[in-house]
């Protein structure tokens, strides 16, 4: 009897161990699990921006869209095709009147503002 006391003793201990360390070991595998889950999400959202990005890139390499960025950015026309201007004031005069009004305004003392904000002179 006692011999199987002495026994029971170590014998609980590992078991509690054995225990112990399998519990932990499903946590992990539970929290892997999640991540993995995570992991496919984004692997199908890559793939989806990489199936965008492919259509772009066969787009961007038609004849179209060369045609298209040469008319936009280049101001190129075809053969026998005319370009219509229209008057109208240009970037750089209504840049130089902007800087010309913020002058003005930038020379006027701060009282000068005041009364300008209050009683519209």
């Amino acid at each position: 009897m006692k011999v199987r006391s002495l026994l029971l003793v170590p014998a609980l201990v590992v078991g509690l161990l054995i225990v112990f360390h399998l519990s932990r070991s499903i946590v992990g595998l539970s929290r892997s699990g999640g991540r993995v889950a995570g992991l496919v999400v984004e692997i199908t959202t890559l793939e989806k921006e990489q199936e965008e990005l492919r259509r772009e890139k066969a787009f961007r390499q038609t004849e179209e869209f060369v045609e298209q960025e040469a008319r936009d950015k280049l101001r190129m026309v075809k053969e026998g095709e005319h370009i219509l201007v229209l008057p109208g004031e240009r970037n750089e005069e209504k840049a130089n009147s902007k800087e010309q009004r913020a002058n003005s305004e930038g020379t006027k003392t701060n009282w000068k503002k005041w009364v300008d904000f209050w009683f519209g002179l």
